[in-house]
């Protein structure tokens, strides 16, 4: 992009990247690719298994809810440990 008033000069704006991280990025993707087709199938279900699939996936959350709120209060852990492993885990803090 040239600057209107000196035509000889480029800009080039200043993007703060350090703000934004675009490690997660991929997972948007996954959840589109994983959640979706589960979301309609589980939209045609009959009745009960729509409730057993609800019920599934409400204890999923539940339990990565618990296990995070306990990793960041236990990050010595196990839980923090396998956590970190998957990647799913609080932002580990280091002390210089």
């Amino acid at each position: 992009m040239k600057d209107r008033h000196a035509p000889s000069q480029e800009i080039r704006p200043h993007v703060p990247t350090e703000l934004v991280s675009f490690d997660g990025a991929s997972l948007i993707w996954i959840d589109a690719i994983l959640l979706v087709p589960v979301i309609f199938g589980v939209m045609f279900l009959p009745t009960i298994l729509r409730a057993v699939a609800l019920s599934v996936m409400v204890a999923l959350v539940v339990t990565y809810f618990v296990l995070y709120s306990w990793a960041r209060l236990h990050p010595a852990g196990k839980g923090a440990h396998v956590l970190d492993l998957l990647h799913l885990g609080p932002p580990r803090t280091t002390r210089a």
